[in-house]
């Protein structure tokens, strides 16, 4: 058995628009998947363990992925890169007990985020209007 880690808790609300009752809103993150991000994503590393809760539980971008059944793509914007947390999300229909989870994390590009709002479902879209107090705007 895997060891795993509770990173956060994802908005339901939003996801369950897109696909349906899910079995729970918790986002866990295995050790096997810790060693994925450490070899595949080295330089990444460190961002996510400073920045993987909030990607997931303040994302700027919910975008779901058309090619992998139920797996969104969770963003969050920083001054000079996007954080790309990938999220297999626990549909209702899948076996019973499972948990969302962490499948990668990475940097990303303005234009491959541009790229990937073009051609995916942007589930939520975050919009901060006023940087004084910080108030916030959900779209979608």
């Amino acid at each position: 058995m895997f060891e795993l880690k509770t990173l956060g808790k994802l908005n339901k609300e939003i996801i369950e628009r897109e696909f349906g009752k899910i079995q729970t809103n918790n986002v866990i993150v295995t050790k096997e998947r810790v060693n994925h991000i450490k070899e595949r994503h080295l330089q990444d590393y460190e961002l996510f363990k400073k920045y993987g809760k909030r990607s997931i539980e303040k994302p700027d971008y919910i975008i779901k992925d058309n090619k992998n059944i139920g797996t969104v793509f969770m963003v969050k914007k920083l001054p000079n890169t996007n954080l790309n947390v990938v999220v297999r999300v626990a549909l209702d229909t899948d076996k019973r007990g499972y948990d969302n989870s962490v499948m990668t994390f990475y940097r990303m590009r303005k234009n491959n985020l541009d790229k990937l709002i073009a051609k995916k479902v942007a589930l939520q879209k975050r919009i901060i209007y006023n940087k004084n107090t910080k108030s916030e705007k959900y779209l979608k």
